[in-house]
């Protein structure tokens, strides 16, 4: 099994394959933490937009911007 920073360094370099495995290996972690903080109704919706934020950071780092 890759690291964690091995994956995000695949991802980052634009395999799409690598990003979808970081999801499937934290969404339960993250899920978790943010239904203690904000609730679980409000917590589906910000995991959404988690998942976004990092798509878009990697998609601004994989073109040379930030």
């Amino acid at each position: 099994m890759e690291s964690d920073a091995e994956l995000i360094g695949r991802s980052l370099a634009g395999d799409g394959e690598a990003f979808v495995e970081m999801i499937c290996r934290h969404e339960a972690a993250v899920g978790a933490y943010l239904a203690r903080r904000a609730g679980r109704g409000l917590a589906e919706d910000l995991l959404g937009d988690v998942w976004v934020a990092a798509y878009l950071y990697r998609l601004g780092t994989a073109s040379g911007s930030s």
